[in-house]
């Protein structure tokens, strides 16, 4: 695999100029103080709560668990299709933002109401007979552990009785998985001897990398006897983590950001040497620049929806970014992304880290063609009325990363007009299907085959003097042999704030069939009108037109497990060995006229000439 040099998306880190793009929030209170009033006004609200509400979204439930929750075993509810579903993880994930905005909001404010619920939450938690119910250690062990220990670490008020009970817990927590750690991770203590492992890639993986520093983190409580090689692996752990980054191997910003979440914590209670050497090393702002390169203009907190993201749900790549500054690695980058961020969404550890941030640096991006990890970003700006082209883009072998290279989202007006499910349901069926099948991404699919495996060359990315981004990429490799694709390039282009277009330069055996599906937002409105397809979003107009001929109305489909998300789709049989396609995007009150030119090689769009050619 080829490694990908650090310019693609440090260099824009390291030289953005002039502040330009979105506004900073009206709120005028200083960060730290915003933060603490969000802080206490979550914990405010969970003093009236007597239940635990945990939000199952993957799966469409949410269950109310009694307060104060005594076991992680399972509450006995059955999931159509799915046995053993993980229900521990969400719950953990709440009782953590719940034990942590009572106690941050008790710590900074001295109420007793919050200290005392806080308590007694961790209380319970120091009781659970056992926090794994999966064969090996799952994200339960790492949220029990971190739960436990950055509030033993952090909170000095915690009465004495209750710090001996955190200690005996994490203990306890340790040994229920000290027999795992011995057989599968003992001695790999250096980033040489993970690579050369059998186990490398279920090493790397986040689940078992979050439990991994969970586990240390519990050993530093209660002084277990693997304290030492679980602070040995973790440490070598974390440097190949962050050398995997450096080689296109990434699991997209939320598992990116949940991942480095862990690692901020484990740092933040290492040592001086381990915080200044890891603190400092660049990668760690690479998943930040793919939060910041793919945001949604006028929505910063709302990245684009490639491979496996929920950015509603997982925001941990802001709180692991406030920690990681919090330790002295901040960039004006992230300062600027930060004040555009609302924080209302950022958990409450993310929160707490803020408040030693007297002076954060601000300076914005500038737009342009941005390579980010896993994707190329044309872009205008970052306010409202600009436009954003995010483009798949990845060699990643890692699960959350679909099949989707040269999967084309587009963003303007606070919204994805054109969308991708943006994460892939585990169960079988037509959601399953909906969100990885052939028909879940926008790149064509040939004699009946959508790619198979992510393998992409980037040909080059620039935006030219006029303006106009533009980037390609190769992908031939993508396609298995029953395609009979011979060569597959897409040609992106963003003209201004006005037009997108699309074009698939194509070598395939004559007579093939080609399927292409665009999927539209749930706001939208759809019609055909001429041959354009069109997209109204409240007041705005986006227009589809393509040169494989006029769309229609049959084209419009609602398929079977879609969220809401409305498709242009379209078959094609093409007779030509060599093709190229093109797909036409603009705002405005009416389609802009086109012309194919160059014996379908060019397009002129309105005074502009584009060419697969570059001429």
């Amino acid at each position: 695999m080829a490694a990908v040099k650090l310019r693609r998306w440090l260099i824009p880190i390291l030289l953005s100029a002039a502040i330009a793009g979105a506004r900073p929030p009206a709120n005028t209170l200083p960060l730290r103080q915003q933060a603490r009033e969000v802080a206490r006004a979550r914990a405010t609200r969970y003093l009236k709560e007597r239940f635990l509400i945990v939000d199952y979204y993957r799966i469409y439930r949410k269950l109310a668990y009694p307060l104060p929750v005594r076991s992680i075993d399972p509450p006995g509810v059955e999931v159509e299709g799915i046995d053993g579903y993980p229900w521990e993880i969400w719950m953990l994930w709440a009782l953590e933002e719940r034990v942590n905005a009572l106690g941050w909001a008790g710590h900074w404010f001295g109420t007793a109401e919050f200290r005392r619920l806080a308590m007694q939450d961790l209380h319970n938690l120091a009781q659970w007979p056992r926090y794994n119910v999966q064969r090996d250690p799952h994200l339960s062990v790492g949220h029990a552990a971190r739960i436990l220990a950055e509030a033993y670490r952090n909170w000095p008020w915690l009465e004495a009785p209750l710090r001996k009970e955190i200690e005996d817990a994490c203990f306890r927590l340790v040994d229920e998985h000290a027999e795992w750690f011995r057989n599968t991770r003992m001695g790999l203590t250096t980033p040489e001897s993970i690579r050369q492992s059998p186990l490398t890639a279920s090493l790397t993986h986040n689940i078992p990398v979050i439990a991994t520093l969970g586990l240390s983190m519990a050993a530093r409580v209660s002084n277990h006897p693997l304290k030492g090689a679980l602070e040995a692996h973790c440490r070598a752990l974390i440097a190949i983590e962050l050398e995997l980054r450096n080689q296109e191997v990434t699991e997209a910003v939320s598992y990116d950001g949940y991942i480095q979440d862990f690692l901020a914590d484990w740092l933040r209670g290492a040592s001086t040497e381990d915080r200044s050497t890891i603190g400092r090393r660049a990668e760690l702002s690479a998943m930040v620049w793919e939060a910041i390169s793919t945001a949604l203009p006028g929505r910063m907190e709302a990245y684009a929806p490639l491979n496996d993201v929920e950015p509603q749900e997982m925001p941990f790549h802001v709180s692991a970014r406030a920690k990681i500054a919090d330790m002295g690695q901040s960039s004006p980058n992230w300062g600027w992304y930060l004040r555009r961020y609302p924080l209302d969404r950022v958990r409450s550890d993310g929160l707490a880290a803020l408040q030693n941030l007297a002076v954060i640096p601000e300076a914005a991006p500038q737009p342009g063609a941005l390579e980010g990890l896993y994707s190329v970003s044309l872009r205008t700006g970052w306010d409202s009325k600009d436009v954003v082209a995010a483009v798949a883009a990845s060699n990643s072998p890692s699960g959350h990363i679909q099949k989707s290279n040269a999967q084309v989202v587009l963003g303007s007006r606070g919204t994805w007009w054109i969308e991708d499910p943006g994460y892939q349901q585990y169960a079988d069926g037509d959601e399953r299907v909906f969100t990885i099948g052939p028909r879940a991404h926008n790149a064509p699919v040939i004699n009946g085959q959508a790619q198979t495996r992510n393998s992409v060359r980037r040909l080059g990315s620039q935006r030219g003097e006029d303006g106009v981004c533009h980037t390609s990429l190769d992908l031939t490799a993508g396609y298995p042999p029953g395609a009979g694709v011979e060569n597959a390039v897409r040609h992106v282009w963003l003209i201004g704030n006005d037009h997108l277009v699309v074009a698939d330069q194509i070598t395939a055996a004559a007579n093939s069939a080609f399927e292409y599906t665009w999927h539209a937002s749930p706001k939208s409105a759809l019609w055909v009108d001429n041959g354009a397809c069109l997209i109204r979003i409240d007041v705005d107009n986006l227009w589809i037109q393509t040169s494989l001929g006029p769309l229609r109305g049959t084209m419009i489909r609602r398929f079977p497990g879609s969220r809401g998300q409305v498709s242009i789709n379209g078959r094609y049989a093409l007779q030509k060995p060599q093709n190229v396609i093109w797909w036409i995007f603009n705002f405005g009150e009416r389609p802009s006229p086109f012309e194919i030119v160059a014996e379908g090689r060019g397009i002129r769009l309105n005074s502009r000439r584009l060419s697969v050619d570059g001429k």
